[in-house]
C-alpha cells in the first residue's frame, strides 16, 4: 500500500453515538487548530465536522455475544484493514470511541506505533467495573490516556498507572436545554392538552425485531388504564422513534402507530411517558427529565454470560448515575406485556412518577 498523506489525528468510531460524540470534539480541535488533519472510520458526523472518511460504519453496530460471534470475520478483517490503514497515516494521535472489543484489539494491535511516539485516547471507559473488573489492567496498558464519562471510573483504571481523567457524559453538552417541540408536535397533531407516550426500541435492527411488537402491545393494552388517570382533559397518542438505519418495514410489520423520525429529543421532551430500549437512548430521555420504562432482551448466549459475570444491579445509565433505580428496568425473561403495562400505569400519574421526576431533575 502506497503512503497516504500523514495526519494530526485519526479517529475510530464504530457507532452512531461514538459518531456523533466524537464529531463534537473534532469540532472543537479545529476550531482551535485551524490546520488540524483528521482521519476517520466513522458515520456522517465525523465527515460533517472535516474528517476524512477512511472507512464507513454502516452495518458494524452489533450488541450482544451471539451478533458479534455470528460476524466475527468481518471484524477481524475490518481490524486488520484498519490497523494497516493508521500505519500508513502516520497519526500524532488515534483517539478510540467506545465500541470496546474492537478498540481495544485493535490498539494492541498497533504496539509498535506507540512504541514509536504515537499516542492513544480511548473516549468512553468500558464498563468493566460492571462485568469483569480484572480486565481493568489489560485496558490501562492498551491506551495513554482515558476518558471516563462516570466519576467512579478514574480510579478504577489509574492504580494501573493510565492517566484517566473524568470528562463527563458528552450528553449533557450536546442537550444544552429543553428542546422545542412544536416541530413534533404539529406533525402528530398534537392539540396543547394531548398527552404523548413515546415508544423507542432501539438503533439495531435486531432490538426494533425484539421490542417493537412487545412496546406496541403493551401501549394498546395501557392506553385505557392510562386514559383513566389523565390528570387533564385530552387525548393520549403514542408514537415510535424511527431511526434511519432499521428498514421501515420492520417497524410495519410491528406496529400502526406514527413513526417520528430524526427528532428523539424533541419527542422525549413532549412526552409524558416512555418504553425505551436500554442504551444511549434512555440517558438522553433521563437528560431531559423524561420519565421512562428501560427494556432490552439480549440473545441467549449474551444472557446467559452475563448472569455469571454483571457486577451491579442495574443496567440503565440513568439508574447508574443515579446510584438506584431511578426508572424502573424490566429485562430478559422479565420482559413481558403485562409487566410493562403495571410500569406504565406507575409513571404515568402519582407517587412513583412524582419520585422518578426528581431523581431525574
Amino acid at each position: 500500500m502506497a503512503l497516504a498523506p500523514s495526519c494530526d489525528l485519526f479517529v475510530i468510531a464504530g457507532e452512531p453515538s461514538g459518531d456523533a460524540y466524537a464529531a463534537e470534539i473534532v469540532k472543537g480541535l479545529r476550531a482551535r487548530y485551524g490546520d488540524l488533519v483528521c482521519a476517520a472510520m466513522g458515520g456522517p458526523e465525523l465527515h460533517a465536522a472535516g474528517a476524512e472518511i477512511e472507512q464507513g460504519i454502516d452495518g458494524l453496530a452489533v450488541m450482544g455475544l451471539g451478533p458479534v460471534l455470528a460476524r466475527l470475520p468481518m471484524f477481524i478483517r475490518l481490524g486488520l484493514r484498519m490497523a494497516q490503514v493508521i500505519r500508513n497515516r502516520r497519526p500524532k494521535v488515534v483517539l478510540t470511541v467506545d465500541y470496546p472489543g474492537f478498540n481495544m484489539r485493535l490498539a494492541r494491535r498497533l504496539k509498535d506505533l506507540r512504541r514509536a511516539g504515537t499516542r492513544f485516547v480511548h473516549l468512553v471507559a468500558p464498563q468493566v467495573w460492571a462485568w469483569q473488573p480484572r480486565r481493568a489492567k489489560a485496558i490501562a496498558h492498551s491506551v495513554d490516556r482515558l476518558l471516563c464519562l462516570f466519576p467512579f471510573e478514574p480510579r478504577l483504571f489509574a492504580r494501573f498507572g493510565c492517566q484517566t481523567d473524568f470528562v463527563g457524559h458528552p450528553l449533557l453538552d450536546m442537550i444544552p436545554g429543553q428542546p422545542d417541540t412544536r416541530a413534533v408536535e404539529a406533525e402528530l397533531g398534537l392539540a396543547p392538552d394531548d398527552h404523548l407516550l413515546l415508544l423507542a426500541p432501539g438503533s439495531r435492527q435486531r432490538e426494533v425485531r425484539q421490542l417493537l411488537g412487545l412496546f406496541h402491545h403493551a401501549a394498546e393494552a395501557a392506553l385505557p388504564r392510562l386514559a383513566a388517570q389523565l390528570p387533564r382533559p385530552g387525548r393520549i397518542h403514542v408514537a415510535v422513534a424511527r431511526v434511519p438505519d432499521v428498514p421501515l418495514p420492520l417497524y410495519r410489520d410491528n406496529t400502526h402507530f406514527p413513526l417520528v423520525e430524526g427528532r428523539y429529543r424533541e419527542l422525549c421532551a413532549r412526552a409524558r411517558v416512555g418504553l425505551i430500549a436500554s442504551g444511549t437512548a434512555t440517558l438522553e430521555a433521563g437528560i431531559i427529565g423524561l420519565p421512562h420504562v428501560i427494556a432490552y432482551r439480549a440473545d441467549r448466549l449474551t444472557a446467559t454470560l452475563a448472569r455469571h459475570l454483571i457486577r451491579t444491579p442495574h443496567v440503565g445509565l440513568p439508574n447508574l448515575l443515579c446510584g438506584h433505580r431511578a426508572c424502573p428496568e424490566v429485562l430478559q425473561d422479565d420482559l413481558s406485556v403485562p409487566r410493562l403495562v403495571a410500569h406504565l400505569e406507575r409513571l404515568w400519574s402519582g407517587e412513583r412518577r412524582d419520585t422518578c421526576l426528581a431523581d431525574l431533575t
